[in-house]
């Protein structure tokens, strides 16, 4: 009976999933070689046919909004205690010129699962998934010049009220998400030699990888035909 319980619960931890990066892919042959002065976030798209948050109308676009600001804060937090000064930008800003780096991005997928069976069922049933891609763009130039493109991908998968509760929901995924894009930064700096190894982090990666595609005119979801 022991190792019964013990294999649940052994199961119930290997469901509870978590947020890592699928690649980061550079973009251009010219890459900044030093820290930015300043980072600015500006909100992320999304990718209306994976947005599953069973909302329609004014809901949908609160929750579409709050969403959005919800991640750009937690974005900004991360990268202005790891990487540089960061703030939110609107999305229709004039691009501000020097040592400044540009996020832009979309979120690519967004499902809410089911919070009651994740609470009571667990094991994996009633996950979210949260999945984005994140454009990075070197401000030093006359125009925007994208340098690197983030993917992410995860969810979560809470085990049963039984076993204890860990955090889920599209709000931890949004945090961890921010946790990892910022990582992928700071391997980046420190693959270009702007930031000693002692201060480096490397971001969680997936086994599932797949190439981004990406034009440097204009980003093409990975979806797309």
């Amino acid at each position: 009976m022991s190792r019964l319980i013990l294999a649940g619960i052994s199961l119930a931890l290997c469901s509870c999933a978590s947020v890592g990066v699928r690649s980061a892919q550079q973009v251009s042959e010219t890459l900044p070689r030093k820290v930015p002065s300043a980072i600015f976030v500006k909100p992320f798209a999304y990718y209306d046919p994976n947005l599953a948050v069973d909302r329609s109308g004014t809901k949908l676009t609160d929750f579409q909004y709050d969403f959005q600001e919800k991640f750009t804060r937690f974005l900004t937090s991360r990268l202005s205690d790891g990487i540089a000064p960061a703030s939110a930008m609107a999305a229709t800003a004039p691009p501000r010129r020097g040592n400044y780096w540009l996020i832009t991005g979309q979120f690519d997928r967004v499902s809410q699962g089911s919070r009651f069976l994740r609470s009571f069922a667990g094991f994996g049933l009633g996950g979210t998934k949260l999945d984005t891609t994140v454009v990075i763009a070197d401000m030093s130039g006359p125009t925007p010049r994208p340098f690197l493109v983030i993917r992410t991908s995860g969810g979560s998968n809470a085990v049963p009220l039984l076993l204890g509760l860990p955090r889920s929901g599209l709000t931890f995924d949004a945090q961890r998400t921010a946790r990892e894009v910022t990582a992928a930064i700071s391997e980046f700096l420190y693959q270009q030699g702007a930031v000693p190894y002692e201060y480096a982090v490397a971001p969680r990666r997936l086994s599932e990888t797949a190439p981004a595609r990406y034009d440097p005119r204009a980003w093409v979801h990975p979806s797309a035909p």
